[in-house]
């Protein structure tokens, strides 16, 4: 399918201005709630409390459960697909966690996320999410910062999972398709005293074989699906007042993610650089097509069928410490599980106390090549004269293992008062994080070891966040002092961030066996040569090589909106808010000055309409926000080379290179996002969101360079914080100016119902390009286009059972999510690729 036109984009635009208008010119005649619209009211807590969507000053997605099974939603990333200005992509070093970009906040290595997540009222991770027996996910836009705490820079994912309920009810599932899909979903609500307690257990196994192919006899195909989960729910109500509802889930993943696959190597000629061209060219092979020569931007470019490789995997390859658990081959092994708890109680009937307490265990072992190269052949004799074919060698390592324990504790203590028109939520919050950190490299082609005999580098990190807030927000509504329909809200919250970090350098010598942290050197840079091929060993060994740090973020969040009721069904706002993302420890340098970065922060300010009506008889509903986000002291990294030795020209020892995380500039980012919905007949319902943003660096925005680039970090040549690589007025590299979804449902009522309800549901998504940076490491990625269909037989002949038929990127495109770019550094640039065309068949039965 052929990229939608920016034209199209414009003309989406026009008829959204033309809807609002046309809205307008009807407020006069809309009615109140559902008599206004039969569109479906959507009830949401994004402000932690149960609200009508459509009456409150904050931008907001919502799908529930509904909706996202005629949108084929099935795993985390293709939320992204029903969600203006919501992008999901792997992390770069850890493919079993996904990472959320809203508005254009990208988290960068190693720091906090941006968007942070919520389910059943904790936050956790993106590693444990499942999309089974939701209630709904809500799609917070802008920083929530006052509610929802720090790092929610970009906006806030809030998972609600279906509560226990009093009525008896069962549900199977079995989900069948291409690629040997199978899938199998149970749930069952029991009641366990009337109208006070109630148990439901929901569960899930999915299997899938890899969407990339492996070539390689042996090896096992990449990206496919191999996990199971559960979750428990209880609730407790014995009155009306009291409420304990305690929910325990459970995921195991045996995966092998999507692999980075090597996209494009530069064209001039040095030892890396030809190896990584080879590299182009045999994948292009596998794909059946030849690389591009792009003289234009001085790189040759893969082409072909990407979903071909020849990986190792399923051989045997695993962690070198066998305290911790096997990984074979590439793969990405994770187990997390954890328990929430929320106690409701309604002191009167203007106050409700209400405490949540969530405990989280998580374990991911991450195996991957970041390059794409591994289990390729190369000539190395060329590079030195000799005939094609006398000299080469295979890569059998490019490898990075990364393991990541995290053990989380948090509570969070609520007052929610009503009184007349005002109404309030204040509290407490509290969480403390403990973090262990391991990563092992390898880069072998045939008998040579990129990094000397070590053959291996290793890098570790024990560090822990505590957390500690205090938060209020109120609204006030002014119809009781005459001024119908105005209200205004007003919250802060101030966070102090404790952060401690305990390091092991990533170029020791030592393997993931040494884990001694040595007293004697509390904060003692290491003193060794350079990983790099020829070099002897480092002169210090694993123990020696740490660094201790400790750092605490103490900041003020704030939002405030003034909001115009000026009918049942028009809301318009006004709104100003600041997020932090507190800074944290650095795991990949083994420089004190580096050990620790710093905060940033954002303000965002947020014009908003929200209005639904009719036009004639058609009801339909249509929501408008328009933002600036001024952004500062924006967390990036950049690689940068060290002397070994603290003197001019490194002389009497080596150099050695780090990935060091800093703070930089300033930067504004704005946009416009719109979403709408309408019913043109009582059987078809469409839907329709569209996003444009647009981020800039601004003045000052300068990611630092040694005085001279041209050498290493040493004292005649000092890092300068001023002169830089200068992003001012750069594009946001990574994020598209431009989404679009489209979806329809049609309720096909001409089918007897004695046969079944029918229903066809299609989705439509387009993103535009993006743009690439190479200082940040990214690679540009083209536009694209999915397309999705659901067709489904409800109570199949007046029984319990129904049968859908889905398929998703009907048109089966090829497309990139996102790309790292290592051009300038080692020679490469890899991208990760998003699903092929899947289709199959759903079978269940109700009870």
């Amino acid at each position: 399918m052929r990229a939608v036109k920016p034209a199209f984009h414009y003309t989406v635009s026009a008829a959204c201005i033309a809807i609002a208008m046309a809205g307008s010119s009807t407020i006069a005649q809309a009615q109140s709630g559902n008599q206004a619209s039969n569109l479906e009211d959507i009830i949401v807590t994004a402000r932690r409390v149960e609200e009508n969507q459509q009456k409150i000053p904050v931008a907001v997605t919502t799908l529930t459960a509904a909706s996202m099974e005629r949108r084929n939603v099935v795993a985390v990333n293709d939320l992204q697909f029903s969600v203006p200005n919501l992008q999901i992509k792997p992390s770069n070093n850890n493919p079993s966690l996904p990472e959320f970009i809203i508005r254009g906040q990208r988290q960068v290595l190693y720091t906090d996320e941006n968007v942070v997540t919520y389910v059943n009222g904790v936050a956790q991770s993106t590693r444990g999410l499942s999309l089974y027996d939701l209630e709904n996910v809500q799609a917070l836009k802008g920083p929530q910062g006052t509610l929802f705490g720090k790092n929610s820079m970009g906006g806030a994912m809030v998972f609600t999972t279906a509560r226990p309920k009093f009525d008896p009810e069962a549900r199977f599932d079995l989900e069948m398709g291409n690629y040997n899909r199978v899938q199998g979903t149970v749930m069952g609500n029991i009641p366990l005293i009337d109208e006070v307690a109630a148990l439901r257990i929901a569960g899930r196994i999915e299997r899938q074989d890899g969407f990339f192919k492996n070539l390689r006899p042996g090896g096992k195909d990449l990206n496919d699906r191999n996990n199971e989960s559960f979750r428990v729910s209880l609730l407790v109500k014995p009155g009306d007042r009291f409420e304990n509802l305690t929910t325990f889930d459970y995921i195991h993943k045996d995966e092998i993610p999507t692999p980075s696959l090597i996209e494009a190597a530069p064209l001039a000629n040095n030892f890396f650089r030809s190896v990584t061209q080879q590299a182009v060219t045999q994948q292009s092979a596998l794909g059946g097509s030849t690389p591009l020569v792009d003289t234009a931007n001085g790189l040759l470019v893969r082409q072909g069928n990407p979903f071909r490789s020849v990986a190792f995997t399923g051989i045997g390859k695993t962690l070198t410490n066998a305290r911790y658990p096997a990984l074979t081959g590439f793969g990405a092994r994770s187990e997390v599980y954890g328990i929430a708890n929320t106690t409701s109680f309604e002191l009167s009937d203007a106050v409700t106390l209400k405490n949540i307490i969530g405990a989280r265990y998580e374990e991911a072992l991450d195996f991957q090549d970041p390059s794409g190269i591994t289990g390729m052949t190369f000539d190395f004799g060329t590079l030195f004269g000799a005939p094609p074919g006398f000299v080469t060698g295979q890569a059998t390592n490019n490898d990075t293992y990364y393991r990541n324990q995290y053990k989380t504790f948090s509570d969070e203590f609520q007052v929610i008062g009503r009184w007349g028109n005002l109404n309030l939520i204040t509290g407490l919050y509290y969480a403390h994080v403990k973090h262990q950190y391991n990563v092992n490299s390898s880069f072998v082609v045939g008998p040579a070891s990129f990094y000397g005999p070590a053959f291996e580098k290793h890098g570790a990190m024990r560090d822990s966040t505590e957390s500690m807030a205090a938060f209020a927000q109120g609204t006030y509504d002014f119809s009781g002092v005459g001024l119908d329909g105005l209200r205004l809200t007003l919250g802060a919250r101030y966070t102090r961030d404790k952060k401690e970090m305990r390091g092991e350098g990533f170029y020791s010598t030592s393997t993931e066996t040494v884990q001694s942290w040595n007293p004697a050197f509390p904060q003692g840079q290491c003193n060794e040569l350079n990983g790099t091929f020829g070099n002897a060993v480092g002169v210090n060994n694993g123990a020696e090589c740490s660094l201790t740090n400790h750092r605490t973020y103490k900041a003020v969040t704030w939002t405030g909106s003034l909001e115009y009721q000026a009918t049942p069904d028009t809301l318009l706002y006004f709104a100003s808010r600041r997020g932090f993302k507190a800074g944290g420890p650095n795991p990949t340098t083994r420089v004190l000055e580096f050990s620790m970065f710093g905060p940033e922060k954002i303000t965002d300010f947020e014009l908003g309409l929200k209005h639904q009506g009719r036009l004639g008889s058609v009801p339909y509903r249509l929501n408008i926000a328009g933002f600036i986000g001024k952004y500062r002291d924006i967390q990036t990294s950049d690689i940068l080379q060290f002397c070994t030795n603290d003197n001019v020209g490194c002389s009497g020892g080596g150099v050695f290179t780090e990935l060091i995380l800093l703070n930089v500039g300033k930067a504004t980012i704005k946009g416009i996002e719109v979403e709408g919905s309408i019913k043109p007949v009582p059987q078809l319902e469409l839907n329709a969101g569209y996003s444009y943003q647009v981020g800039r660096y601004g003045s000052g925005s300068i990611v630092p360079q040694p005085t001279d680039p041209a050498n290493p970090v040493n004292a005649a040549n000092p890092i300068n914080f001023a002169g830089g690589v200068d992003l001012s007025g750069k594009e946001f590299a990574g994020v598209p100016r431009q989404t679009l979804t489209l979806s329809g449902t049609y309720e096909a009522d001409f089918i007897p119902e004695s046969f079944a309800k029918t229903r066809l549901s299609v989705n439509y998504f387009h993103r535009t390009k993006t743009k690439g940076l190479a200082v940040q490491g990214i690679f540009g990625t083209p536009a694209f286009d999915t397309l999705g269909a659901r067709l489904s037989f409800d109570q199949l002949f007046e029984s319990n059972f129904s049968l859908a038929l889905w398929g998703s990127n009907i048109t089966n495109n090829y497309y990139k999510l996102y790309c790292s770019n290592n051009l300038n550094s080692i020679g490469y640039a890899a991208c990760k690729w998003g699903d092929p065309r899947t289709y199959g068949a759903t079978l269940s039965v109700k009870f």
